[in-house]
């Protein structure tokens, strides 16, 4: 007796509908994974959260220390948000221009945050202080002065110095040709 048997084809629809859904449901899951963890550290990345609570009036040693490593923290945040703008200066990027700027504004939260919460602004400071919270008002001031110079040089050095650049170049490229040379700015032959 023969029983009867399912053709080849039927035979594994089932379980490739299975794995179909189930490889569907995955890449779904990954993709909205992806999306949400991008959502939240563009979120956290322009709204800078305070590190810790406010420093109480009468300023603890321990309140001190943590106030010196934010202030260390920003600094250095400082240091390398400077040392990337050398790179604004070869090329007219409009979005590298943007990304830079932003985190100017990211910065200038985190500092502004930490003179809130470490009463590190004039306004803020109590009126017996101890010294070194006075030496770390000092240096806070002093950064977002650095940073406030800085970047209006840097503007002022895009604004005028760029386009005169752009037209030096220009005026050596026709000379190069008029002369039959070409050169790049370094002094290397194409």
């Amino acid at each position: 007796m023969s029983s009867p048997t399912k053709p080849p084809a039927q035979e594994f629809r089932q379980y490739r509908r299975l794995v179909s859904w189930t490889i569907l449901s995955i890449i779904a899951l990954g993709s909205l994974y992806l999306l949400l963890s991008v959502s939240v550290s563009l979120y956290r990345r322009r709204n800078v959260l305070p590190a810790g609570d406010e420093v109480s009036a009468q300023v603890s040693s321990a309140e001190a220390g943590s106030c010196y490593g934010e202030l260390r923290e920003v600094s250095v945040a400082l240091r390398k948000y400077l040392e990337r703008s050398h790179s604004l200066l070869a090329n007219n990027d409009a979005d590298e221009l943007q990304r830079w700027a932003d985190e100017g504004e990211n910065w200038r939260a985190q500092w502004m945050g930490l003179g809130r919460r470490c009463r590190l602004l004039a306004g803020m400071r109590p009126t017996q202080a101890r010294k070194e919270m006075e030496a770390m008002a000092a240096a806070h001031e002093e950064l977002g002065s650095i940073q406030t110079t800085y970047t209006e040089a840097l503007k002022r050095f895009a604004r005028d110095l760029v386009p005169r650049l752009g037209r030096l170049d220009k005026r050596l490229a026709k000379l190069g040709e008029a002369i039959g040379t070409t050169g790049s700015p370094s002094g290397d032959r194409e």
